[in-house]
């Protein structure tokens, strides 16, 4: 009686998106991350003593920020209050929808959106700095075009960032998926 050998299943291809993509949603610093509706990227990030808006159009909510900084119309710039560091992320979303022009919503229902420090406390942010339609929703985004944002956080003086926790949600099914980058060095 011969044996018979088993067959190796085979190993599933390997999902598109270019080089040096992590599959999944969690990563570092200039990972590409991928929802399977929005891919995700944080290209950078550093303490700032005051941010002043790129996109001076965009519109905020002044109930994220009133408490922790101060906001000069004329300037369009964020000042942090007495015993508050201001912490500015750069991000590049894309919408990875094949067939969808979608909003990012970052405002509405149930968002996690928040930087994390290295004593686990976390913090929301208190603006948005993009082209927005809309206080925290992106301009509509057709299938594979993308935004740069500056989500920007009020932490306490001297936190030590950690992590990023994004909620990457459409503005019109308003629930989302969870990205987390490592801000560690």
């Amino acid at each position: 009686m011969a044996a018979h050998a088993k067959a190796k299943p085979a190993k599933p291809p390997k999902p598109t998106g270019g080089a040096n993509q992590v599959q999944g949603t969690s990563g570092k610093v200039g990972d590409m991350l991928f929802t399977g509706q929005w891919r995700f990227q944080v290209t950078g990030f550093q303490q700032v003593n005051s941010y002043t808006l790129k996109v001076p159009a965009s519109e905020q909510d002044y109930a994220k920020w009133h408490s922790d900084a101060e906001y000069d119309d004329a300037s369009h710039t964020f000042t942090p209050k007495e015993g508050i560091t201001l912490i500015a992320v750069d991000c590049y979303v894309k919408n990875g929808q094949p067939k969808t022009t979608e909003q990012l919503d970052g405002y509405s229902d149930d968002p996690k959106t928040a930087l994390t420090d290295d004593h686990s406390n976390s913090y929301p942010p208190i603006a948005y700095d993009m082209v927005s339609r809309g206080a925290w929703v992106t301009k509509p985004l057709l299938p594979g075009s993308g935004e740069k944002i500056t989500l920007l956080f009020a932490v306490e003086s001297g936190t030590t960032p950690k992590d990023l926790v994004v909620t990457l949600k459409n503005w019109s099914l308003h629930k989302g998926k969870e990205v987390r980058v490592s801000l560690a060095p």
